[in-house]
């Protein structure tokens, strides 16, 4: 996970606060450990998603719509940090129709249509805006040509299934790596992109495969974290 938000590890715990002005909580420290990227305090909102979002084993959320949600929130985190898109979440939820992939492949057609989604609080780059209109058209028409009876936003077997065929099993001795891409995330990439995918590339593949809950080797959670599995050895 991309973050440029460290630990400072001489940083006192603070007790949790009311809310914030701006609706995200005061910073706490619970005494949990977790993964790097999540264990500054004064990120809660980072520390919610890892908590209870984040490389969940067996998928957090396995409906078409949230997989297709993830795969426009990891294309526009290239070059952010994740904080900075999970910030932005609910702009892009009510901009993309709650991702709603059918409505935003019929309806966003036009450049007016993009230049209206660059005037919401999502990440203002036009070639991410771009390719969020051509992934949705490239997801609809994937899931209607391999699952028909699964196409549907709420639908838990449709991408879902799809993406079990870049499923690595990692064995209880496996050494920790320290990943960006892999094997699967290569041919997910791959595969993606000849069917029209853009800002797919093997790192947000990798990132994506992680954060959705498809097993594979590399970084899941730190061995010091408290949503370590203890049955593999995988560490960040």
């Amino acid at each position: 996970m991309d973050t440029d938000m460290n630990a400072n590890p001489s940083r006192k715990k603070r007790k949790v606060s009311p809310a914030k002005a701006n609706g995200e909580p005061e910073p706490v420290g619970d005494g949990k450990g977790r993964c790097t990227w999540a264990s500054n305090p004064r990120y809660p909102l980072l520390q919610h998603y890892h908590d209870t979002e984040w490389c969940m084993p067996g998928g957090f959320n396995r409906t078409n719509r949230y997989l297709f949600e993830m795969i426009i929130l990891e294309g526009a985190q290239a070059g952010l940090s994740w904080s900075t898109v999970l910030h932005k979440r609910d702009a892009y939820r009510e901009a993309y129709d709650n991702f709603d992939y059918n409505r935003i492949a019929d309806t966003y057609t036009s450049p007016a249509s993009n230049e209206r989604l660059l005037q919401t609080n999502i990440v203002k780059n036009k070639l991410k805006v771009e390719a969020s209109i051509t992934n949705a058209k490239a997801f609809r028409d994937l899931l209607q040509e391999l699952y028909p009876d699964q196409a549907q936003l709420e639908d838990e077997n449709g991408f879902w299934q799809f993406l079990q065929a870049y499923k690595m099993k990692i064995g209880a001795n496996t050494e920790p790596q320290y990943l960006t891409s892999n094997e699967a995330s290569d041919r997910l990439s791959a595969d993606l992109k000849k069917r029209g995918f853009k800002f797919v590339g093997t790192t947000i593949m990798y990132s994506y495969l992680q954060a959705v809950g498809i097993e594979l080797e590399g970084v899941h959670h730190s061995s010091n974290c408290f949503r370590h599995s203890k049955k593999t050895h995988i560490t960040k």
